[in-house]
Order: structure tokens, then sequence, then C-alpha cells
């Protein structure tokens, strides 16, 4: 179990961490979501959090595929150009982030309920504040299309950093549980 913990870690790196090289991805989304969905697979048979987040991995798979052929990216500098097609286009790929890690997030906090270390506190705390997170950058969504871009610089830039910041949260709850799972549980 330590082991797919761990994949899921390398796999929320993998998402989080976008490094581009002119336009190559060098840590491509669709291997991040294969490891989750393959540390998820181990996990699944736990709970049906993690099964939840397993599906939506595969999904999200499938979801990063099928961008780098149908979703080109239109962009404008460093703050992309964004129109209701756009943010259509990335609406279903953000709520199936939510339900990834909401599933984890949840998956962790039922399999560590009665855990002295107060696992199951931490990721309930971690998995409200992503939510919340996400659900500010869903508030300032339909902003991003109304105002000047920039005006909007500031409020993408807090968006992001908070959810970065609930992403890296969430990333290191994984770690954390894969460090106090015991070898037995396997």
């Amino acid at each position: 179990m330590r082991s797919a913990c761990y994949r899921i870690v390398w796999g929320l790196l993998f998402v989080l961490v976008d490094l581009k090289i002119e336009f190559v991805d060098v840590l491509p989304d669709m291997l991040g979501y294969l490891l989750m969905a393959s540390g998820l697979w181990r996990l699944q048979a736990l709970n049906g959090y993690f099964r939840a987040g397993h599906l939506s991995a595969w999904l999200l798979l499938i979801w990063s595929v099928l961008s780098l052929f149908w979703f080109p990216e239109v962009g404008t500098g460093s703050v992309p150009m964004q129109s209701v097609k756009g943010l259509l286009i990335q609406l279903p790929a953000v709520c199936l982030h939510m339900v990834l890690i909401f599933g984890i997030c949840r998956g962790i906090q039922a399999n560590f309920t009665d855990a002295e270390s107060g696992l199951d506190h931490k990721a309930r705390f971690r998995g409200y504040m992503f939510m919340a997170a996400q659900l500010l950058w869903l508030i300032a969504y339909p902003f991003i299309l109304n105002l000047d871009s920039g005006d909007m610089i500031p409020v993408i830039f807090v968006c992001s950093l908070v959810v970065m910041i609930a992403e890296i949260a969430v990333l290191l709850l994984v770690r954390l549980a894969g460090r106090e799972w015991a070898e037995g549980k396997e």
C-alpha cells in the first residue's frame, strides 16, 4: 500500500508541475494521471472513495490525451485568453480533478479513522481546504471572461496560488499516509 501512495504522490507532482521546454511538457499530465490510476487501483479495494478517485484518474487520463488533439490552448503572453468555449472545455476536467482529490482525501480519512496519528483529521481538513480553494477558483471563472485581462492578473495569481497550496497540502497528506501505512495492512 505504501508504493501505491507513492505512485499517487508522483502522479500529483506530475500534474501539479507544468514544466515546458518550448512546446513540449517535460512532466506530462498523462503520465501523472496514469501513475495516480495505478496507485488508486491498488487502494480501491479498501473503500469506495478510492474507487471514485481511480475512475476519475482514468477519465482525466483520457481527457488529457483528447486535449492534446482537440483542445489547443490559445494564449497571449503568459495569461491565456479565455472564452466561454474555453471555460466550458476546462470545466469537466476541473470537476473530475475535484472528484479525484475528494476520493483521495476521503479514502485516507475513512481508512485511518481510528489511527492514533490523527491522519483522518488531517485528511478531512486538507480535503475541505482543497474544495474551498477550487470553489474560489470556480467563482472567479466568470469574471475572467468579463474583465480586462490586465485587471484579472492579480485575481488569477491569487486563485492559482491558493489552489496550488491546497494541492501541495494534499500531496503531502498522501505522502504522510504512505509513511504511516503499516506493512501488515498490505
